[in-house]
């Protein structure tokens, strides 16, 4: 019997001074046996051959193609200026109706559409509050939660 094993969409901001986190995040989920879909791991063949548009357009594709394959996604966010790509995964996954977790390290002012648009949201203060929520959440994915956040209206 083949055991189904979870698959989730990782987002959050990968620029170089995140990427080591989010690496460690992926990681993590992979030992928890999710099958886990990292942005920006994603090789483009060819890439450097291309003309910027086209290269974007199947980065672009790739990404929808994995969010439409995902059981969900775990967001990690900063607060209210987070990267306009998890921005754009979260509305997205929003859409699909799938479950999207919002983990944000600090507690800067939320956007009231994030806050709003995820099953759960909850404040992480440091790394070691970041692995025990993600193990809560892989734990109960779907389950929803939120904790009390100051939005803005964005």
């Amino acid at each position: 019997m083949k055991i189904y094993k979870m698959k989730i969409y990782l987002a959050g901001p990968c620029d170089s001074e995140n990427r080591t986190l989010m690496n460690k995040i992926a990681d993590f989920l992979t030992e928890q046996s999710v099958d886990v879909y990292c942005p920006w791991k994603l090789k483009i063949e060819n890439a450097w051959d291309m003309p910027q548009e086209e290269w974007a357009r199947k980065v672009f594709d790739a990404d929808v193609k994995a969010m439409n394959e995902c059981d969900g996604a775990i967001m990690i966010s900063f607060g209210r200026i987070s990267s306009a790509g998890t921005n754009w995964e979260n509305g997205y996954m929003y859409a699909m109706k799938k479950p999207v977790h919002i983990l944000q390290i600090g507690k800067e002012k939320t956007s009231l559409m994030t806050y709003c648009g995820c099953s759960t949201f909850c404040y992480v203060k440091d790394s070691t509050e970041l692995f025990s929520e993600l193990s809560w959440i892989v734990d109960h994915f779907g389950i929803e939660y939120h904790w009390e956040c100051e939005t803005i209206l964005t």
